[in-house]
């Protein structure tokens, strides 16, 4: 379909300026209609000043670019339009992979960003590839990008014998701005060429700075004097059936169980800085059930956030405390809200119970945005009381299992010119308890404030000081001390206070670290942190343990410019060690790693890690500590080029502590592109981990370890089939098990002995810890966008789990006996519609 945009007034075709040493492109209200069906004939087009001049990033970076980019731009009072011709003198080999929405592909790419707000810190992008594929994310930060970010846009793209083109139509509405009768947006452009993994912009974003969005080119001469619509609101309806194979004599549970509900999505421009968006009744049925893992440490594992509202945007809300290889987590961990229920219904014998899997969430909303020189997000989500229902005969009683809860988080950051940032953040929790409830602590409030100071363009000191308060009835933190964060019974833990009568509990945590952000070569950082004993944040935030005391350094040689036989490499030293406040060391050690992208594409890299015996604080789980032994790994990986039609990839990690534990694992991955529309990939993970001396139990006066023999083994498969830009079919699954054999039982002896034969003894255990667990988790999603901004899901969700208690592994039979598990099924449809005021 062909779509009329009527627009105003046409200036003067003029070359691109260049002023202060910045590219300036002037825009061109047309005067006529454009017609956005990527069809370079338009009068506009033909009058408008060109941008030209791009440069590559990748692999040459500040290089010419191999072909040519043109690029024009008008507006008129409702849009803004971006044509860009990409010349390519064999067309023929131009890439276009039609995948589904947002989802990234080695294809040709162009792609706009603007800056709006023109704060040199925050940008929206757009792009589109050959097969009309869209993507959109969010920039902020300079440097960060949210690709939970979704936009109601249009664009059209063809091919020619010059090349191929795009045509964006961006509503002002979904861009932020102050109305003004010269308005200037920050602007770039990025080109990505598939086949030589070339990507060049105007002007040139270099991969050597240490920002991305303060190295946009000006837009300047826009006549926005008038306020875009401010309101969407996207309606849903929700139909749902589940199937679940139960007991037949419980009465509180049914095979077959039909749901409907209402929802409501929305957002609303408050001032042109500052977005309202909120949900009411949300739903989040097509999204993608977490992995399984079986998890024997002492310490909560982390799941990502992968639920629309809160990933959209989070980036606003990030106050990191401990980073690892790029996955950070702090104050606000938006996975805390809905999860599932923590009390557990008092079932007397030969009664029955039945209990939610999930927390309802009410209403969430939040308001994100600046003000002056500040970004800010406020958000408040409100979950519901969950109850247990216990049958005993025709008697129905129920019991609160997660009381009516309210979660709040206040961020803001002052940002300076130099691109340095002073903010601060502040977190509280605050429950409804009745007396089922009060194991939980009724108000949790945390506060911090970091900073990212600039000494330079490639030198900076960042770091952050936080604290918390958590108040309770002494049972509620009671329980918060004893528990694998704090662990302040430990017998051995002459530095802590244990109070069993406690009513809140307070701590702190602080980092400071110098950093050279910036440059071709050299880059690196020294850092040293801090979390006092009572620190805890984890009624809203995300923190494993408290008590500890840290410091690392980070070196990283690194060369980008290509050579006939490399495009990038990176050589990288880290050291790193901790204590806890008594002063044991808890850990300390090394690691020496290497990355190459060669001239063929494939890539590889390697490390070695060496770490000395340690402390384990939380050996015993709240008991006396143990010493570990020095262990030794090596890992790497491969992979060919992901631009063919079939990539392959393999990962492996193997690790010894020279006295009989150790672990090892494989996993060889395959992703296959029969067509442009199809890619299927699958993974499959062997691990074996034997450990001589993991926890058990405690058994009176004895802490109980055993020699585990551990296989884990898990298929990850997946396929997109894309009909349409608008119309995608995804298929994930995985069949999951884990095996575990214990034998050699002990008791911990002398934890503190530095040799490792006097710390343990024989113990005879009577108890059968072995396991066999079995999952299979499939999540299937039909997405239909009908029309902008509004969509259809039909989904199919599937869920199987069960326990055996035996200990060994067999793949053939363990991973078919999956499917022997009970099942649990939830068939669901999703519509929406997207309405704008």
């Amino acid at each position: 379909m062909r779509r009329l945009i009527c627009a105003a007034v046409l200036l003067v075709p003029a070359a691109p300026a260049v002023a202060n040493g910045r590219i300036i492109a002037t825009p061109v209200p047309a005067a006529s209609a454009i017609r956005v069906d990527g069809d370079p004939s338009d009068e506009t087009w033909r009058r408008a000043p060109v941008i030209t001049g791009f440069k590559q990033r990748e692999p040459n970076d500040g290089a010419p670019a191999t072909f040519e980019t043109e690029a024009r731009v008008a507006y008129d009072a409702t849009a803004l339009y971006i044509a860009v011709q990409a010349i390519d003198p064999e067309p023929s080999r131009i890439v276009g992979i039609r995948s589904r929405r947002d989802e990234s592909s080695p294809s040709d790419w162009i792609s706009v960003a603007v800056d709006s707000f023109h704060d040199r810190r925050t940008a929206f992008e757009f792009a589109v590839n050959p097969a009309g594929v869209k993507r959109d994310k969010y920039w902020f930060n300079d440097s960060n990008e949210d690709q939970g970010w979704d936009a109601v846009w249009d664009v059209a793209v063809s091919k020619d014998a010059r090349g191929w083109r795009a045509e964006f139509r961006i509503p002002f509405s979904q861009l932020r701005f102050h109305p003004s009768q010269s308005a200037s947006f920050g602007l770039a452009i990025i080109r990505q060429i598939g086949r030589l993994n070339e990507v060049t912009t105007w002007p040139l974003l270099s991969k050597s700075a240490n920002g991305f969005v303060s190295a946009f080119g000006e837009l300047t001469g826009l006549t926005l004097d008038q306020s875009p619509k401010r309101l969407e609101l996207v309606p849903y309806l929700v139909g749902d059936i589940t199937t679940d194979r139960v007991s037949a004599a419980n009465p509180l549970t049914k095979r077959t169980e039909a749901d409907g509900t209402l929802g409501l999505d929305l957002k609303y421009a408050l001032r042109p800085g500052l977005t309202v968006t909120g949900t009411i009744n949300p739903d989040f049925g097509q999204v993608e059930a977490d992995p399984a893992v079986v998890n024997l440490s002492a310490f909560e594992t982390f799941f990502s956030e992968r639920r629309p509202f809160f990933v959209e945007g989070s980036g606003v809300f990030r106050f990191d405390l401990d980073c690892n290889d790029g996955n950070c987590s702090g104050l606000f961990y938006s996975r805390r809200i809905g999860r599932s229920p923590r009390g557990q219904a008092e079932t007397p014998d030969g009664s029955y119970s039945w209990a939610p899997l999930q927390t309802t969430i009410l209403g969430a909303g939040k308001l994100t945005g600046r003000v002056g020189a500040f970004s800010i997000g406020v958000l408040n989500a409100v979950t519901s009381d969950e109850d247990a229902v216990i049958a005993t005969g025709t008697q129905r009683i129920r019991q609160t299992v997660e009381p009516l809860s309210s979660y709040s988080v206040v961020r803001a950051r002052r940002e300076f010119a130099n691109q340095s940032s002073l903010g601060f953040m502040v977190t509280g929790t605050n429950r409804n308890l009745d007396d089922a409830t009060r194991f939980l602590p009724g108000q949790a409030y945390t506060g911090g404030a970091d900073w990212d100071w600039r000494l330079s363009p490639r030198y900076a000191i960042q770091g952050y000081l936080a604290g918390s308060n958590v108040l309770g009835d002494a049972a509620a933190i009671d329980e918060l001390q004893r528990s694998n964060v704090h662990s302040f019974q430990r017998p051995d833990a002459t530095h802590l206070e244990y109070h069993p009568a406690r009513t809140s509990l307070n701590g702190y945590a602080g980092s400071a670290a110098l950093s050279k952000i910036g440059g071709k070569r050299v880059r690196f950082n020294t850092n040293v942190a801090v979390k006092s004993p009572g620190f805890d944040i984890n009624d809203v935030g995300f923190l494993r343990r408290g008590d500890q005391k840290t410091m690392g350094n980070w070196v990283q040689w690194r060369h980008d410019r290509p050579n006939r036989y490399l495009r990038s490499f990176r050589f990288n030293l880290n050291q790193y060690a901790g204590w806890n406040f008594g002063g044991d060391r808890l850990y300390s050690g090394g690691n020496v790693n290497a990355h190459a992208v060669f001239a063929n594409h494939w890539a590889t890299g390697m490390g070695i890690n060496v770490n000395a015996p340690g402390f384990d604080d939380r050996a015993t789980r709240g008991g006396p500590g143990a010493y570990d032994n020095a262990q030794k790994s090596v890992w790497g990986y491969l992979e060919t080029d992901g631009r063919k039609a079939v990539s392959l990839g393999l990962n492996g990690f193997i690790s010894s502590d020279g006295h009989g534990s150790g672990f090892r694992d494989l996993s060889p991955f395959i992703t296959w592109r029969p067509t442009s529309f199809l890619m299927v990939n699958g993974g499959l993970s062997f691990s074996r981990n034997r450990d001589q001396q993991q926890w058990i139990e405690q058994a009176g006066n004895h802490y109980v370890f055993g020699r585990l023999n551990q296989q884990t083994a898990a298929v990850r498969m997946r396929a997109n089939y894309t009909v349409t830009p608008a119309l995608s079919i995804q298929l994930y699954a995985e069949p999951f098990v884990s095996a575990g054999d214990y034998l050699s039982f002990k008791e911990l002896r002398d934890g503190r002995s530095k040799d490792y034969t006097l710390r343990y003894i024989p113990f005879a255990y009577d108890g059968s810890p072995d396991f066999n667990y079995r999952s299979f988790r499939t999540t299937n999603v039909l997405r239909w966008e009908y029309r902008p901004g509004s969509t259809l899901f039909v989904v199919w969700q599937q869920g199987r789990e069960d326990v055996l208690d035996r200990g060994t592994f067999s793949f053939r039979r363990d991973l078919g006996g999956v499917f022997d598990a009970p099942a649990r099924n939830v068939f669901l449809v999703k519509w929406s519609y997207w309405m704008n005021f």
